[in-house]
């Protein structure tokens, strides 16, 4: 009896030892490195040498990049612990867009960062057409290079990039002038009914 009792707690001591080191087993502890891209920012410069209306990119972007390591104890397959070890991050280099700035008299020289570009329906318009007396709503004479646009999508004073047009100042407001809509001020009026209606891309520039 006293045998059977020793070899039973031996049993016994040496399943809850397997159980255990079983166990043990399913609690890993390894390194997971997480990746994150982050987008290059596109700067803009006025250049005499491009085209009115044109754009040509000096110098392509790169997306930069963050890589951060983290210790992860899993469970049983499932993680319940994850710490922070490094981080690594490497800087997005801007892409450089030349923009045409030859024969604007309201171009600023200098450098711009694009805010945001957005698709409008443009049409093109007379500085003298109807009633109008070639003034706008902030007081600067209407002439090529000056556009009107719904002051809630696009403040007035605005530096704007219109493709196929060029370099633009936000000045005039209109009646018909409501959300993603733009006119154009052209002086030549082949060009104004050549143009008609169209959709456009629109860069919305601030300073640099």
């Amino acid at each position: 009896m006293r045998l059977g009792k020793i070899v039973g707690v031996l049993c016994a001591l040496l399943s809850t030892n397997l159980v255990w080191g079983k166990g043990s087993q399913e609690i890993k502890t390894e390194q997971k490195t997480e990746s994150k891209s982050i987008p290059f920012p596109t700067k803009y410069e006025l250049s005499r040498d491009v085209g009115k209306g044109r754009m040509v990119t000096k110098k392509k972007g790169t997306p930069g990049t963050v890589l951060r390591t983290y210790e992860v104890i899993t469970k049983f397959g499932k993680a319940v612990s994850k710490r922070l070890v490094s981080t690594t991050r490497s800087e997005p280099v801007a892409e450089i867009i030349a923009i045409g700035s030859a024969g604007y008299t309201n171009s600023n020289r200098g450098g711009y960062t694009r805010s945001k570009v957005v698709v409008m329906e443009a049409t093109a318009y007379h500085p003298y057409e109807g009633s109008s007396t070639g003034s706008t709503a902030t007081g600067i004479s209407a002439k090529f290079g000056v556009v009107a646009v719904d002051p809630r999508v696009i403040k007035l004073g605005t530096m704007v990039f219109v493709e196929g047009y060029g370099f633009a100042i936000a000045a005039d407001t209109g009646g018909a002038i409501k959300g993603n809509k733009i006119d154009l001020c052209m002086l030549d009026k082949r060009a104004i009914y050549n143009f008609g209606r169209r959709k456009v891309r629109v860069h919305i520039l601030s300073k640099r």
